[in-house]
């Protein structure tokens, strides 16, 4: 059974700032991953050379 529209909204808004607040204070780490996944990436995968290639 579906509460109260209210008291749904302001469950969602509790969740929304838990998940912010988890995102900003994890901002440096999220930053580091993405970082080393691009090196990463540019490493394991280099771009290749192909004449052929548009």
């Amino acid at each position: 059974m579906m509460g109260d529209p209210a008291s749904v909204l302001i469950a969602f808004d509790r969740l929304c700032g838990q998940v912010a607040l988890a995102l900003q204070q994890s901002q440096p780490q999220i930053y580091v991953g993405i970082t080393l996944a691009a090196v990463l990436a540019v490493l394991l995968f280099p771009p290749k050379d192909d004449p052929d290639q548009i």
